[in-house]
């Protein structure tokens, strides 16, 4: 359990008095921006109430509190993203600024409330400036993968989606690859849509969607159409109406750069498919398709199995003739995947993973957690041997 002196409060016959929650709040932020969290919970449980921090992907346990400290800490939170502190009962979502001593400018947080059954549960999340790579370079990605990205980005049309789990890196590749863009091609029209957006990015129009309000990706995306953008970025493709206008977006001389959950390249150009995207849209408009996972690094100046940061390994695909043929036929994910790892220059996300190991940047513990156990072969290969640790 990580600990922050001086902040537990479990309440027995000879504790001090409960502590301030505005100062108890300010320093668990504090903290949190410190240790480099991305997120904060405040998580309530049936005997008081924990604080959680995401750090390199995984929650860790902060400090414990009683419970009535715990509604204290939620109520703050309230109290600073403006929301309804006298209904507790309903989910609730907003926005804060604060200050951190370690930081010169104020932050702006996201706070979101939700009724639990032992109070209310709150998550915030922090800045990703504070913790996210900016560029391409930046990001550490396998150079045949930064190759297709910056092809892409010197296309004039076409369709780019980026692939995989919540978590996996998918808006930082994104954002890194919507900067590289902007400067190196100057005076194009560049727009987002974002449910929320995570951070702003100079010279880009970002605009906050509202999936389940007015102002959903559908609507906007067709309003957007028609105010001259060139180059355009959807937060997600949830449903086969934003699915059909983000193709004929791409069909029509618009870079479009998006974001899909699935596991594979296969697995994302079979849901387009299981959308209702017609196969000839998608051979016509899909110009590449990047899947990635986020391995914690290894810390080289601690322990055995000891982490900081995080590194990507990620695969790019193309479309070629093999895979056009495919998804004309209406391929399944695992037929689709097959063609993308016969081709010439593929390198899979367990070769990627694979490299990593002999670099010794992670292990094979922590290849297996993210990616499963898997059989790999040398770095820069699909094979039979097993993943091997670094010598």
């Amino acid at each position: 359990m990580l600990q922050f002196s001086g902040m537990s409060t479990d309440r027995g016959p000879h504790s001090n008095p409960r502590p301030d929650a505005r100062l108890l709040v300010d320093k668990i932020l504090a903290d949190a921006v410190r240790l480099g969290a991305s997120d904060v919970h405040v998580e309530p449980t049936a005997i008081g109430c924990e604080v959680r921090l995401r750090i390199d992907g995984l929650l860790q346990v902060a400090d414990r509190y009683d419970m009535d400290t715990g509604r204290s800490l939620a109520t703050r939170l309230m109290v600073l993203a403006k929301l309804l502190t006298y209904r507790p009962d309903i989910p609730q979502e907003g926005r804060a600024t604060i200050t951190v001593p370690s930081e010169k400018a104020p932050l702006d947080i996201r706070v979101s409330m939700m009724p639990t059954t032992h109070g209310p549960r709150a998550a915030v999340r922090l800045p990703a400036d504070l913790i996210q790579p900016h560029t391409l370079d930046e990001l550490s990605l396998p150079s045949a993968v930064v190759d297709g990205l910056k092809r892409f980005a010197a296309a004039d049309s076409g369709m780019l989606i980026v692939t995989g789990p919540a978590g996996s890196g998918k808006t930082t590749t994104v954002y890194a690859l919507l900067r590289h863009i902007a400067d190196t091609s100057p005076g194009l029209s560049i727009v987002t849509l974002e449910d929320p957006v995570e951070r702003d990015l100079p010279g880009i129009t970002q605009v906050e969607v509202t999936p389940f309000g007015e102002r959903t990706y559908e609507r906007a995306l067709r309003s957007l159409l028609r105010q001259d953008p060139q180059v355009l970025m959807l937060g997600e493709i949830r449903d086969p109406a934003t699915a059909s206008l983000a193709v004929q977006a791409a069909l029509s001389g618009h870079r479009l750069i998006c974001t899909l959950h699935a596991a594979t390249p296969g697995g994302a150009v079979a849901r387009l498919l299981e959308m209702g995207v017609e196969p000839y849209q998608i051979t016509s408009s899909l110009a590449g398709v990047l899947a990635q996972r986020l391995l914690r690094r290894l810390c080289s100046n601690a322990g055995k199995g000891t982490y900081r940061g995080r590194v990507p390994a990620a695969e790019f695909v193309t479309i070629d003739a093999t895979v056009r043929k495919a998804i004309l036929d209406r391929a399944d994910a695992d037929t689709l995947q097959s063609h993308f790892a016969r081709q010439p220059l593929y390198d899979s996300l367990q070769s990627a993973a694979q490299s990593l190991v002999n670099k010794g940047l992670t292990d094979v513990a922590e290849v297996v957690r993210v990616l499963g156990p898997t059989d790999i072969g040398p770095a820069g290969r699909g094979g039979s041997p097993r993943l091997e640790a670094s010598p």
